[in-house]
């Protein structure tokens, strides 16, 4: 299994219009930091997690991949906002291309982009409906669902096989650690080094990846207070950032 980082970045990117790098290091290439979303490949096949608005540049960087299903942790826009560029793959291709989230989540998404979804484009879209921890198949390979709380909100995170995303996550609850026991690969949220209300932070990520022992951590969605050189510098072994076009193999 191959795992590219699409994207690493909060929800506002970096640089961001406001806050530029803020404390990062605007030199160092690997701060700049789209909207947070992977690419999972493994047998020929390809998914998707999450479709940020950045997702038509991210693709084109990674060699345009065959894309045949996306999982969605959430309805936030930097999350979603892309969702209308993977729809004109699906008709070019003429293929169907399976979308699976929470009920809550699918109905945002619709919401938000009913022209996506349009009886031309039946054919070509594929709705599914997931219920945290009751897994699934996207051909060969199980997917699990685990609910995470983001704050008033919730997200799902995911595990396939030895490897676990889990982002825009405040807590987990035992189910939750219960099925993530055993992962060896985990890319984890986090958005800053201090207490976030919506966000777990970097002194508690690292007490969870204590809790958890995988082999190897990156930390994604990071924002301007995570710069790469320092968080390379400081964190323990098996534990390193995240950038932009970082593959990882599982």
């Amino acid at each position: 299994m191959k795992v590219t980082i699409l994207g690493c970045g909060p929800s506002y990117g970096m640089p961001s219009l406001t806050r530029g790098f803020g404390p990062s290091d605007p030199n160092e290439p690997k701060n700049v930091r789209t909207r947070s979303d992977i690419l999972i490949e493994d047998k020929g096949v390809g998914i998707l997690i999450d479709t940020g608005p950045e997702i038509r540049e991210q693709l084109l960087r990674a060699g345009t991949p065959k894309i045949h299903a996306i999982l969605y942790t959430h309805a936030h826009y930097d999350h979603m906002g892309g969702a209308q560029d993977l729809r004109n793959v699906a008709i070019e291709k003429n293929e169907v291309l399976d979308i699976y989230g929470t009920p809550k989540d699918m109905l945002a998404l619709r919401r938000q982009m009913p022209y996506v979804f349009e009886p031309s484009h039946q054919k070509t879209l594929s709705l599914h409906y997931i219920k945290p921890y009751k897994s699934f198949k996207i051909k060969h390979l199980e997917i699990i669902p685990i609910f995470q709380h983001h704050g008033e909100s919730s997200s799902i995170g995911y595990r396939i096989g030895d490897f676990a995303y889990c982002t825009d996550v405040k807590k987990i609850d035992p189910e939750g650690w219960k099925l993530l026991k055993g992962v060896k690969t985990w890319v984890l949220g986090c958005v800053t080094t201090r207490v976030n209300a919506k966000h777990v932070h970097l002194p508690e990520a690292l007490k969870w990846v204590k809790k958890l022992k995988p082999e190897r951590t990156y930390l994604t969605h990071m924002g301007s207070k995570m710069d790469y050189k320092e968080l390379k510098k400081t964190l323990p072994k098996g534990v390193e950032p995240c950038y932009d076009g970082m593959v990882i193999k599982i």
